[in-house]
């Protein structure tokens, strides 16, 4: 447990060094490998897997400790809604600030379903979250002859979950998440996958670039149905 927490912490605060030693310990083996010593690859092999041991990158560890920053992040966003709920019950007097601080009835639940279902499902969303991007840096990596290994890929997808430990700053700190979790994307693609700085950049914006041709293409196809009546 103290290794995951520090492996954690350690791809939070330094994620262009942990990438690029994941990187180095990758290209290490593979020149032992074809160096044909195989007295020494086992060696090297069994190095490495008691190295893996103590760094542990797998999507089940990440996504336990960033549910906790969800919850976290469930708490005190309850707390902040029933204060804020006290302060509108407390200013009743003035109808519109009062209004302004309360909301609608279907308002709040929608926000405290919404709170709880995410609280809730985090694992099956972080599950698909994972699923997305490592489709989209699959298409890429084929796109940009890369040779990307599926280790590695996980590797890059697991460690963004660190973004979530960002929730933890009040107000921000779901904007800054999300931010944070396409930024691990981009030092992750660049400093262990080795895609250039330009292929990096395509890849963590392709989902944007993606929604903006599906929209483009829906007004031509309404414009279309439009011009055939």
């Amino acid at each position: 447990m103290y290794n995951l927490i520090y492996n954690y912490i350690d791809l939070l605060l330094h994620p262009v060094k942990s990438h690029q030693d994941l990187a180095n310990e990758r290209e290490k083996l593979e020149k032992v490998k074809k160096s044909r010593d195989f007295s020494l690859v086992d060696d090297d092999l069994h190095e490495s897997r008691e190295e893996k041991k103590n760094f542990i990158l797998d999507f089940a560890s990440f996504a336990t400790i960033s549910w906790a920053f969800v919850l976290i992040f469930a708490i005190y966003s309850l707390i902040f809604f029933h204060f804020g709920q006290y302060l509108s019950d407390g200013l009743s007097e003035d109808g519109f600030l009062a209004s302004v601080l309360g909301g609608s009835l279907f308002q709040k639940k929608v926000f405290i379903i919404s709170l709880l279902f995410e609280a809730v499902f985090f694992p099956l969303a972080a599950w698909v979250y994972i699923k997305f991007w490592r489709v989209i840096i699959s298409f890429f990596a084929n796109l940009f002859d890369k040779n990307v290994e599926r280790e590695s890929l996980d590797e890059v997808v697991n460690t963004s979950l660190v973004g979530n430990f960002f929730l933890l700053i009040p107000i921000l700190g779901k904007m800054i998440k999300s931010v944070s979790q396409i930024f691990y994307i981009f030092i992750g693609l660049k400093h262990n996958l080795k895609f250039t700085t330009t292929q990096s950049f395509i890849v963590v914006i392709s989902p944007l670039i993606f929604i903006a041709m599906f929209m483009l293409f829906m007004a031509m196809y309404v414009m279309l149905i439009i011009n055939l009546y």
